[in-house]
């Protein structure tokens, strides 16, 4: 067997020293303390995907981005007005019989690979609606539950992945406006966390992405897109932003990725509550 001898970076730790060229071989194929990373797909298969949510802002960017990557995508909207190429299914993500309809185009060969929940309904008032209540945690809550639960069988067969689309709002930040839009987000995390602890044996992955304040029309900002002083990159985050790290979550780049929550905000949750108001009064630094 022969010796080599070898450096490199792993992330962001550098090491360097010898190793035999087999256990290279296992560590760039994943085979370390007997498990393995490899995709576990079929070589030949092309990889599918369900988004919720396609139709506008973050769900919109993650189609195209998947798209782009040549993955076959499969997109449960309200509005006919997918990217092209995605597969479209019309429905609403509460009805049940809109989503197995989705799931059932997404997996013919009963395999999903990706399941992303971009679904949602932005904060609202008043604050003391009931009804408002029920609508959010419905659409931004239980409807993601139950697209895991619905898709959960064909997730374990193709070892595939979750990802659910929160926002800093709720377990970061709080919602004069929206109660609810802050319980459902902050909800959506632990639903993950739970998730990634029962997948895990399966070797399916759940994550969060959290965006902060993306330009897209599911929001009216409070500032200008590109002067934003209570973020510290001074600008709001693009769709496309926030759909490459769904995108990056989805690949074998984060095999070893379950249970977290990506935030897309700019900086502004390494900000304080009080840090962030004076900074867009103009009082702080």
């Amino acid at each position: 067997m022969l010796a080599v001898q070898a450096h490199g970076t792993i992330g962001t730790s550098h090491w360097t020293g010898t190793a035999t060229r087999s256990a290279l071989t296992d560590c760039a194929a994943g085979r370390i303390g007997g498990m393995s990373s490899i995709d576990p797909r079929p070589e030949a298969s092309p990889r599918r995907a369900l988004v919720t949510g396609g139709a506008s802002g973050v769900g919109r960017a993650v189609i195209e981005r998947l798209l782009a990557d040549a993955w076959l995508v499969t997109a449960l909207v309200r509005r006919p007005d997918a990217p092209a190429g995605a597969d479209v299914v019309l429905g609403d993500v509460r009805d049940p019989g809109a989503l197995t309809q989705a799931l059932g185009r997404a997996t013919p060969d009963g395999r999903l690979d990706a399941l992303v929940c971009a679904a949602g309904i932005p904060p609202s008032g008043p604050w003391d609606d009931p009804t408002h209540w029920t609508e959010v945690l419905a659409v931004d809550l239980t409807a993601p539950f139950e697209a895991v639960r619905l898709a959960w069988p064909a997730l374990v067969a193709a070892q595939g992945c979750v990802v659910l689309v929160g926002s800093i709002v709720g377990a970061a930040e709080g919602s004069a406006r929206s109660p609810a839009y802050a319980a459902a987000k902050a909800g959506l995390e632990g639903l993950a966390r739970s998730l990634a602890v029962i997948g895990g044996p399966h070797g399916v992955r759940v994550n969060v992405v959290a965006p902060g304040a993306i330009d897209t029309p599911f929001d009216p900002p409070a500032f200008p897109a590109g002067s934003r002083p209570d973020v510290p990159l001074g600008r709001m985050g693009t769709a496309q932003e926030a759909a490459a790290i769904v995108a990056m979550l989805l690949s074998q780049d984060a095999s070893y990725v379950t249970g977290s929550v990506w935030r897309v905000d700019g900086g502004r949750t390494a900000l304080s509550a009080a840090g962030a108001a004076a900074r867009a009064l103009g009082t702080g630094s």
